[in-house]
């Protein structure tokens, strides 16, 4: 058993230090790095998009695999902020 933990736990060991160590100069060297602000959309504006579906009935591309257990339910639900 010891010959196991010296086997496995010094490159597991090894392995974690060098992700911490990874993290962290990441970390440093993207700290001042600015995302672009996604703009948020409101009812005053035109929408430009492709419309979208999002459904809990029983809409083809939405609904459950046929093989499913018969105490799954079809459909669910859904919340959003409006």
């Amino acid at each position: 058993m010891d010959n196991l933990i010296v086997i496995i736990g010094v490159p597991v060991t090894i392995l974690c230090v060098l992700a911490a160590a990874a993290c962290v100069v990441s970390m440093a060297f993207g700290h001042g790095l600015k995302h672009p602000k996604v703009q948020e959309y409101t009812l005053d504006q035109q929408w430009d998009h492709e419309p979208l579906l999002f459904s809990a009935t029983d809409i083809e591309p939405m609904t459950l695999a046929r093989h499913a257990e018969s105490t799954d339910a079809d459909g669910g639900s859904a919340s959003g902020k409006w």
